[in-house]
Order: structure tokens, then sequence, then C-alpha cells
């Protein structure tokens, strides 16, 4: 049987929010959004989130990161992602690896990407620019928010 949930791509930062009691309100949201909201959804991370989440330098920390998302269904960053990834670079300020999660998660039929990132992800102008950079490479849209958006 066909997987009927919606699919959701979770950058690092969703994960990495989880464990991170330096900021207690926002692991406070991500904890309620991951054990009330998260099951309605198919999640999907990639190869990206698992090497960021590796690269916690605190072993008990990133042991803990690790585990959370080990059960996530993951994808590859492809050839065909990094030609997605590398229009958006074109035409945003943006870090590779943020191109890069936005590319895997529009390739992946992803509906909703959920990330923290307000600085390149998160925001009205970035998201607008990247839908209409899908759109004109023929991708669907996706929607790009922040976990106390869901």
């Amino acid at each position: 049987m066909a997987n009927s949930l919606p699919l959701l791509y979770l950058d690092s930062s969703v994960p990495s929010a989880y464990y991170n009691d330096h900021d207690r309100e926002r692991q406070i949201v991500t904890q309620q959004v991951w054990h009330q909201k998260l099951p309605n959804y198919h999640l999907i991370i990639s190869n990206i989130t698992l090497k960021e989440l590796g690269a916690t330098k605190n072993r008990k920390r990133r042991k803990k990161l690790v585990a959370l998302v080990d059960r996530l269904d993951k994808r590859m960053l492809t050839p065909t992602c990094i030609a997605l990834a590398y229009e958006y670079l074109k035409d945003l300020k943006i870090p590779k690896n943020d191109a890069f999660h936005i590319a895997i998660a529009t390739i992946n039929y992803c509906e909703v990407l959920l990330s923290w990132n307000f600085t390149h992800l998160v925001n009205d102008s970035n998201k607008k620019r990247i839908n209409d950079i899908n759109l004109n490479k023929g991708y669907k849209t996706i929607t790009i928010i922040s976990p106390n958006q869901l």
C-alpha cells in the first residue's frame, strides 16, 4: 500500500533544536511538534542532514541526534539535486548546504521543508524566489516553514 501521508523534509536545525537546551523555548516547541504533529507526516532527511548532525562536536549529543533521526526515510544528494541547487545559488545568497536541502526536498516531492533557519530558508523573500525557480524548472512549489508554523 502506498504511503498516503504528506512528505515533510527536515533540515538539521529541527533535530538539533530537539536537544538544544540553550534555547529552551525552541526546544520545547520542537519536542511538542515532533511528538504531536510530525506523526501526521512521512518524514524525510538526507545525507546532508546526517552529515551536519554528525559534525556535532559533543559526542553524547551527536549520538542522541543520530538516534533521533535513525529510522527516518533518508534520501541522497543526486546529480539532479545538485543541478537544481545551483539554480538556487545563482539567485540566492545562501550556503550551499541550504540549497542542497531545498533541492533534495523539491526533487523528492516533499510538500513541506521544516527548518528553524530564518536567515536563509524560512523568510518570505527567499521562499518566493525558491518557488519561482521550482516552477520555472518544472517542479512543484514547496512550503518552507518553521516548526511553530506547522
